[in-house]
C-alpha cells in the first residue's frame, strides 16, 4: 500500500495545545502515535511523508523513523 502523511509533530510540545491533543506530554503523545502508526502500516507499506515529521523535538527524525513501520527508507 502506498500512504501519504504530513505535519505529525513529533516531540513538539505546543502541538498539543494547539490542536487540542489529547495527551499530558510530548512522551505519551509520540508513544501514542507510533503505536498508532505502526497498527496501521505494514512493513511492506510505502509511507511518504510530506511535511514536519517532527519539530523542536529533543530527539533527531531518524530517532523517530527507526520505530515506524514501513519499507526501508534508503
Amino acid at each position: 500500500m502506498i500512504l501519504y502523511t504530513s505535519d505529525l509533530h513529533f516531540g513538539h510540545s505546543s502541538v498539543i495545545r494547539f490542536d487540542h491533543r489529547p495527551f499530558a506530554d510530548v512522551d505519551e503523545m509520540d508513544h501514542v502515535m507510533i503505536e498508532l502508526w505502526n497498527g496501521r502500516v505494514q512493513s511492506d507499506d510505502t509511507v511518504y511523508i510530506v511535511g514536519d515529521l517532527c519539530y523542536r523535538s529533543s530527539h533527531p527524525a531518524e530517532w523517530y523513523l527507526r520505530q515506524l513501520k514501513c519499507r526501508s527508507k534508503t
